[in-house]
């Protein structure tokens, strides 16, 4: 019988470690490393390339115009604008953001509570949607100066008008991922006559899911379209708060290159709640096995 190789690194830990750690550098890092460059060519790469093209357009465009800065300034102006009053736009961005994540979260609840009351039976569902869509249509300026009249020129009445221009598309895709469900899914529970609770949990709530993330990914950036509208009626009454404060005082002092500034900020916050919400949707649907029904 022949005897068996002798394998000396097996008894030994250094050995074992030392392989470990080649194993590492040698062959994991390099494929994490090339991953990543791959994703970031692939999703980061075009946008940036947009960007740097759009700035150089507009650059050429103010110097071959020569036309005022107070009615278009420079990419080079704007910039400037933000480093000067970076701490009046980080503080203005971080108020505004603090009060569209309390919308965008009271959304996402009521709205998944909501759906999962009309998705329970179709008789639910054509009692109480069209006061989701009542939500969506009436024009938010038009529910803004009542919620203030409300609840007061302050930090309730913002959070208020970002939670309802942000809800519908929660309710909406949720109820459509709880009333859709694959269907041979719910066939194999009838036939083991599985109960409602087991049903929803292990069938309804899963296939839902998917629809819940898009339904956030929508309602992030709107709870920040909400949360300025909001700011926006709270600073014409006097309310120092939030990006919509910077946006008045700059439009009527003209200046013009802070209020882009202002406006870029702006958008740069919505921006990143959309791409928190997306990243952590993505994570949700990695980790578990959601499927959508028909």
């Amino acid at each position: 019988m022949p005897e068996a190789r002798s394998r000396p690194w097996r008894n030994d830990p250094e050995n074992l470690n030392r392989k470990f750690q080649g194993h590492l550098t040698g062959t994991l890092f390099p494929r994490l490393l090339v991953k990543a460059m791959k994703t970031v060519a692939r999703n980061i790469l075009p946008p940036l390339l947009v960007f740097v093209v759009f700035v150089a357009a507009w650059a050429l465009f103010v110097k071959i115009t020569d036309i005022a800065e107070f009615v278009l300034p420079g990419p080079d102006r704007v910039f400037e604008k933000m480093i000067e009053h970076r701490q009046a736009l980080l503080k203005a961005t971080l108020s505004t953001g603090i009060v569209s994540l309390a919308g965008f979260g009271l959304s996402l609840v009521v709205g998944c509570l909501s759906a999962f009351v009309m998705a329970q039976t179709r008789m639910l569902e054509r009692c109480f949607y069209p006061y989701a869509i009542f939500l969506q249509t009436v024009p938010i300026i038009a529910i803004a100066p009542i919620i203030i009249i409300w609840f007061g020129p302050g930090v309730p009445s913002i959070i208020c008008v970002s939670f309802i221009i942000s809800l519908f598309p929660v309710i909406t895709n949720a109820t459509a991922g709880l009333a859709n469900p694959p269907r041979e899914y719910l066939e194999l529970l009838r036939v083991y006559d599985a109960s409602w609770w087991k049903t929803l949990v292990k069938v309804r709530i899963p296939a839902a899911v998917p629809y819940i993330i898009t339904g956030a990914r929508i309602s992030a950036g709107l709870s920040v379209v909400g949360a300025i509208v909001g700011e926006y009626f709270t600073s014409m009454m006097n309310l120092d708060y939030g990006i919509a404060y910077l946006v008045i005082m700059n439009a009527e002092n003209a200046r013009t290159a802070y209020l882009f500034a202002t406006t870029l900020m702006s958008a740069l916050l919505g921006l990143v709640i959309f791409a928190g919400v997306s990243l952590a949707g993505n994570l949700i649907l990695r980790r578990g096995h959601y499927q959508q029904g028909e």
